[in-house]
């Protein structure tokens, strides 16, 4: 947990205990009192759940099955100072074959296949070929690839081929 979301956490536990304060005080029936701390807690999920949409970080989510790729920041490993590296991607997820949201960044753990891979894709797009990203993936379930992708068993498995052109009506 991020030092803003605990300082976020804080402060609606805050908020909390002083609302459950002023109705401990309050002549209203104890049915109302219980509703509005549950509508204050569930206001505290609520805005935990969307702020990891708007922290303008890179996102810790699941990347996307199928997504357009903007741009990406390698860093490599550093061994002097332990810094463990990270790949940085800037991409739009492209559900049902549509632009489904904005752009978005996403933090990868390190790894030398997936650098060469970034890298080689970022070379093609600079020369003007867009880059479509594709996830890899065996049979299993969503749940066991994320799980086996944070144990680190096996390295997050992306392919970048160039965005086919789009097909012309005919005449």
């Amino acid at each position: 947990m991020t030092e803003t979301m605990l300082l976020l956490l804080l402060a609606y536990t805050a908020l909390v205990a002083l609302l459950v304060l002023a109705l401990i005080s309050s002549r209203w029936p104890v049915v109302a009192k219980l509703v509005l701390v549950v509508l204050a807690s569930g206001l505290y999920w609520g805005s935990y759940l969307g702020w990891k949409d708007t922290q303008g970080w890179p996102a810790s989510v699941e990347l996307p099955d199928k997504f357009l790729l903007h741009f990406a920041v390698i860093e490599e490993p550093d061994d002097s100072s332990g810094a463990p590296g990270a790949i940085f991607l800037w991409l739009t997820d492209l559900y049902d074959d549509q632009l489904a949201a904005e752009p978005r960044a996403y933090r990868l753990p390190y790894n030398q296949e997936l650098h060469a891979r970034v890298e080689s894709a970022m070379r093609r797009a600079k020369a003007g070929n867009l880059q479509l990203g594709l996830k890899a993936g065996g049979d299993d379930l969503p749940e066991v690839k994320r799980f086996r992708n944070q144990l680190g068993d096996r390295p997050l498995e992306l392919e970048f081929v160039p965005v086919p052109d789009p097909s012309l009506p005919e005449k």
